[in-house]
């Protein structure tokens, strides 16, 4: 499950540039209209774009991007994945062509690196593994000299520090085959890179916050830090139904009661607005919000009520909020002195086996009951 949450994050990381090419302002206005859920008017917009300007370095994959994300969202994963790469081979040569028109400007070469990172997707997605492999590395070694070559782009530091995270999570092999790169493969690392591209980024902020938010809510057990980027996705994305949930975590997680009702009311009003593929992945995430809420209100029968509802309509294919989930319901088995399905839950979350910190959790209550507050 690890290996398809890093691939993803790390082939939509670098989907952006600087504001300073022909056509930027309509680019940016799809690209905001995306990430409020917009899905319709930003292909319209990139579609659009790609006609009146076909040498800007992003608007190609963004659009291949902004159709894939969009069918996702209506479609069977099959179906996507199937367009997805069917668009990735009719941009392929667009690349091609602008990365020798334009040699001496890497950010084309950025894009084709994360386009050929992209394709990786599709055969992650039919378990080719040693093609998968190939392409992801392709991508990223052609991003990584980027990076090298031009440090004043401060997106290509997002994809270099998932790398290293990643890394510094994983196997020894991993850890030494990154290494051999060039690259420090530690946690520490990975996070300060991708904090500078949170921090400096001109586009790839958004990516990073997002994956620093979720990062800092369920594997470093840092809410706060998660708070701050979680806040300033919403106050810029006001409609992503995801990031008022990395925010509502953290409010929880950081005694904002009061508030976080405020954005429960604010996530119910959203609702309406997903579609029912939506609905299935992210609902089953909101009860696990509004159950970790009533947790810390110690409402224990609404509490487990509200999780049971989470865990049995768990459709999503990353598994770490189901894995946080049976843990909450674990302590929450014990806090109404029910050791014996509190272990059961304990045992279900260790089964998910993803990186986050609920598996350190999971094995420490399963020898000892949760005691906490």
């Amino acid at each position: 499950m690890r290996h398809v949450l890093i691939t993803f994050l790390l082939l939509f990381s670098t989907l952006y540039s600087k504001d300073f090419y022909e056509g930027d302002p309509l680019v940016k206005k799809a690209v905001y209209a995306f990430y409020n859920y917009e899905f319709d008017r930003a292909v319209i917009i990139l579609t659009d774009a790609r006609e009146k300007y076909p040498d800007h370095p992003g608007v190609h994959l963004i659009w291949v991007a902004a159709r894939w994300v969009r069918s996702l969202a209506n479609d069977p994963v099959e179906d996507a994945n199937t367009m997805l790469e069917s668009d990735l081979a009719l941009i392929q040569p667009v690349y091609e062509a602008l990365v020798e028109r334009f040699e001496y400007d890497q950010t084309y070469q950025l894009y084709r690196g994360s386009a050929l990172g992209l394709s990786a997707r599709v055969t992650l997605g039919k378990k080719q593994w040693l093609r998968t492999l190939y392409r992801a590395f392709k991508g990223f070694t052609i991003i990584g000299d980027v990076a090298e070559k031009s440090p004043e782009i401060k997106d290509a530091h997002l994809p270099i520090g998932i790398v290293e995270y990643y890394a510094g999570i994983s196997n020894v092999f991993l850890k030494w085959a990154v290494e051999l790169y060039g690259l420090d493969a530690s946690r520490e690392a990975g996070l300060n890179e991708m904090s500078k591209a949170a921090n400096e980024g001109d586009w790839a902020w958004i990516e990073a916050k997002g994956i620093l938010s979720f990062l800092y809510l369920w594997v470093e057990e840092e809410p706060i830090m998660a708070y701050k980027h979680s806040r300033d996705l919403v106050a810029h994305f006001p409609k992503n139904y995801y990031f008022n949930l990395l925010l509502l975590e953290s409010m929880i997680r950081t005694d904002k009661i009061d508030e976080s009702y405020t954005i429960i009311e604010d996530i119910e009003n959203l609702s309406s607005d997903l579609t029912d593929r939506q609905k299935e992945w992210y609902f089953p995430y909101f009860n696990y919000e509004k159950a970790l809420l009533t947790f810390h209100q110690k409402q224990y029968s609404n509490a487990l009520e509200l999780l049971n509802s989470a865990i049995n309509s768990y459709t999503a294919e990353l598994d770490i909020i189901l894995g946080n989930a049976y843990l909450l319901q674990g302590m929450t088995y014990d806090k109404m002195n029910k050791r014996i399905e509190a272990k059961s839950s304990y045992k279900l979350c260790l089964d998910c086996n993803n990186f986050s910190s609920a598996m350190e959790k999971a094995k420490q209550y399963l020898k000892l009951p949760y005691q906490g507050k």
